[in-house]
């Protein structure tokens, strides 16, 4: 029988993926009205310095891609990309914003999807954020599946830093945010802050080694490796 627990994950993801395909036509358009009490995107100029820094090569995986402003810098330096995402409207923008010959489209949902291949470099911008607690090891457990021996994994987040700009509450462990369409409807969105030591430590205990360091003023990113079985 299936735990509340899980019932409740389920249906937090769901919305959440509901709130994104909605909100993809507007979402980091500097112009909309933001949902968070400060509106602190980080900067284009900041994605590609931090892209050039990972260095990325080979075949690469973009989880959850979004309308593509990762996508279009890790195009620029991978022989492929599959970009996947569970918003047919993000992928649709990405599409279009990107418009890259090495890059492939996957509409599929993070936690049940299963490449083709493995990958040599894998990547997903504000992301991690948004998984729920009791989803954590079964996503990191479902990230072996996609890469191969020796392949980086690397990603960009708020940190801890921004508890502050959200409006979170907690129901069934899992920390929720409202969100606001611009017709009006509000959906919730998981939204889980993470200090980068308790992180590096919680990824250790599931058999990888990180180095995750904060960036700017509320951001993080990090960089390891599957180092144990």
């Amino acid at each position: 029988m299936t735990e509340p627990r899980d019932v409740s994950a389920a249906d937090a993801l769901a919305a959440q993926a509901r709130f994104y395909d909605l909100y993809a036509p507007d979402y980091v358009n500097p112009l909309a009205p933001t949902n968070r009490r400060v509106h602190d995107p980080l900067d284009p100029t900041a994605a590609a310095d931090l892209v050039d820094r990972l260095a990325p090569e080979g075949d690469v995986l973009e989880l959850a891609c979004g309308p593509g402003g990762f996508t279009a810098e890790l195009a620029r330096r991978a022989s492929s990309v599959t970009a996947v995402d569970a918003s047919p409207r993000m992928l649709a923008r990405n599409r279009i914003e990107v418009d890259q010959p090495n890059v492939s489209y996957v509409l599929a949902d993070a936690f049940d999807w299963r490449p083709e291949q493995r990958y040599d470099f894998v990547f997903f911008g504000f992301w991690l954020s948004h998984v729920p607690p009791a989803r954590f090891d079964d996503f990191w457990h479902g990230l072996r599946t996609c890469i191969r021996d020796g392949a980086r994994v690397a990603f960009v987040d708020e940190d801890d830093r921004s508890r502050t700009n959200d409006d979170v509450r907690v129901e069934n462990d899992i920390p929720l945010a409202p969100r606001r369409l611009p017709d009006g409807r509000t959906l919730d969105v998981i939204k889980v802050f993470w200090e980068p030591a308790e992180l590096t430590a919680r990824l250790h205990r599931l058999g990888w080694t990180f180095d995750i360091r904060r960036y700017h003023d509320i951001f993080m990113h990090g960089e390891g490796t599957l180092t144990r079985d």
